[in-house]
């Protein structure tokens, strides 16, 4: 602690008991220092462990930043690469899109489950929704924009106590908010290239690309479009509810924002799809009919038929 800091403090505890001779409690004033680091974790409110992560946040609300990072199998993902190896039977991926929507963001401590309150950035973020996009316009990566998103940016309430030990989230956009028109939704939700319709809602994942291997030479459209199905409604912002909601929770275990990262893995995503083969719309459209889906969803984490997904599209590293 500075000089210059000792003797401040000295001056407050002073004042405070000037007060308490006046006959105010202690209750009355609080230090809040306010100060924050790129990991997400604030320093000055509490205790800090080894690992950086805070274990008594004290009276004030404190920052955090989730990391996101999206690969394809060990390769960081990048518009205008080729992947080898991708699906059963190891087509070359050319990506042309990598997006995808979340909310409800929580992190777990001993003390329970904390909710993230995300910060109202007017651009990536609003209400409980963010938008995660790696692609930049290059290539052939043609939908989206040159801005690049990586990270959630928030805060945890105030009392939240012990380190962080597990994330969770949700894949998708509430459906509060998904049936919405994209043209006068404000921003992440205003974009026309992740919204379907007002019935079925926002793509809450576009990630695309073009498949080529030794038996299919001529590359090819194979798209992963996930989002609400079988939605009723008779005009704008009439839907009541949606057959297959098809919105993700996702735990993950052994996390910590001060170290780790959460990684977007769409080679084990495509683990289990042979991608040289496309029946009717190219890749899956979230249709439970279509042939692509069903591998593709419960890689998502998504029931299909009675069957239980396991998530494998997100880890931690």
């Amino acid at each position: 602690m500075t000089t210059s800091r000792v003797r401040a403090v000295a001056a407050f505890g002073a004042m405070l008991a000037a007060l308490g001779a006046e006959g105010c409690s202690d209750g009355d004033a609080h230090v809040d220092d306010g100060h924050s680091h790129d990991s997400g974790t604030v320093a000055d409110s509490g205790a800090v462990t080894d690992s950086g992560a805070v274990t008594d946040r004290g009276a004030t609300a404190s920052d955090i930043t989730i990391r996101f990072a999206a690969k394809v199998g060990d390769a960081p993902f990048r518009c205008g690469a080729t992947f080898e190896g991708v699906g059963t039977t190891g087509g070359q991926w050319r990506p042309t899109d990598f997006r995808f929507y979340v909310h409800d963001l929580r992190v777990v401590t001993a003390a329970g489950e904390a909710p993230v309150t995300l910060r109202q950035d007017g651009r990536w973020q609003h209400e409980s929704v963010a938008l995660l996009d790696f692609e930049d316009r290059s290539g052939q990566c043609a939908n989206g924009t040159t801005d690049t998103n990586a990270q959630v940016v928030g805060t945890l309430a105030a009392g939240t106590t012990g380190p962080i030990t597990a994330l969770r989230f949700r894949l998708g956009v509430p459906f509060a908010l998904n049936h919405a028109n994209s043209a006068t939704a404000p921003s992440p939700l205003n974009l026309s290239t992740l919204w379907w319709n007002w019935q079925g809602g926002y793509k809450f994942a576009r990630i695309d690309g073009q498949v080529a291997n030794a038996m299919n030479p001529m590359a090819t459209d194979w798209y992963i479009h996930i989002g609400s199905t079988g939605c009723d409604g008779t005009a704008m912002g009439g839907v009541t509810r949606c057959a297959e909601p098809n919105r993700v929770e996702v735990e993950l275990a052994g996390f910590d924002p001060a170290r780790n990262t959460v990684v977007a893995d769409l080679g084990r995503l495509l683990s289990g799809s042979d991608v040289r083969v496309s029946a009717g719309a190219p890749g899956c459209m979230s249709g439970l009919a279509d042939p692509e889906c069903p591998a593709v969803l419960r890689g998502f984490g998504i029931t299909v038929a009675g069957t239980p997904g396991a998530q494998n599209f997100f880890r931690v590293e």
